[in-house]
């Protein structure tokens, strides 16, 4: 249902680029900008269709400060029941408050897996990409094929590939990290009540997750078709974009209140 609706607007709009001629193709560009809008498209969609759980998880950021006030009331929560009860009625509230659904966030990850699969069933299986290259990469050829081949080091094909690893791997890094940073900044603000284990208990789980994500991410990246570095790479700039504005907008909303 969804690879070949990804692979015929990938093929229009090769097609659409080179003007229909076959021979266009050649320098890899068109091809480029199909990866391109195809990208943006596919995210503008999940982002439209996951509208409600990005929202939540948007104001989920905006109210950390609140959410770390009340974790620290209840130092002892991971071991006293009382404790930890009284906090999740407090957090509970503080959702019902902001209109958030905690576990809304997790729909992104059953929506995000399966784009995943057909884009990359897509973008693997599409004729125009396995014609031509783009500063002699070939787009059908993953990446660690490309490195390890010798004769693609006298062709240039490997430092291309190398290049788009790299940008690929730091965009990824870059989009991941960033909400945690933007956090930690708004955290700073708020005086240290005491110390919570439970929160930080979260805290080493999140961060260890998210490490977790991204290796997987970067290695799959790696070994996959070129196609897909080029997908992921757009794609976390526009991670990125969207996060900031996020921020700004929470930023801006709050400094009105």
């Amino acid at each position: 249902m969804l690879v070949y609706p990804i692979a015929w607007v990938t093929e229009s709009f090769v097609s659409l680029f080179s003007g229909g001629n076959h021979a266009n193709l050649a320098n890899g560009v068109p091809q480029i900008l199909a990866l391109l809008l195809v990208t943006v498209l596919v995210r503008g969609l999940m982002l439209l269709f996951t509208f409600k759980s990005t929202s939540a998880g948007s104001k989920m950021q905006l109210i950390q400060p609140e959410i770390t006030k009340i974790q620290a009331k209840y130092p002892n929560s991971n071991t006293n029941r009382n404790e930890q009860q009284r906090m999740a009625m407090e957090m509970n509230a503080l959702y019902k408050k902001h209109g958030i659904n905690p576990f809304s966030t997790i729909i992104l990850l059953f929506v995000q897996f399966p784009v995943f699969i057909c884009v990359w069933g897509a973008l693997q299986g599409s004729a125009s990409l396995s014609t031509g290259s783009f500063l002699g990469l070939n787009l059908s050829a993953s990446i660690s094929t490309t490195l390890f081949n010798g004769a693609s080091w006298s062709n240039g094909s490997a430092f291309t590939a190398l290049v788009l690893f790299l940008l690929m791997a730091g965009a990824q890094i870059v989009s991941m990290l960033l909400p945690r940073i933007l956090q930690k900044k708004k955290l700073k603000n708020i005086a240290k009540l005491g110390k919570n284990p439970a929160q930080k208990e979260q805290d080493s789980k999140t961060k260890t997750f998210t490490i977790i994500m991204l290796a997987m991410t970067i290695f799959m990246g790696f070994t996959l078709v070129s196609a897909m570095g080029v997908y992921w790479l757009v794609g976390a700039l526009f991670t990125i974009t969207q996060t900031l504005i996020t921020n700004a907008i929470g930023n801006k909303k709050k400094g009105n209140k």
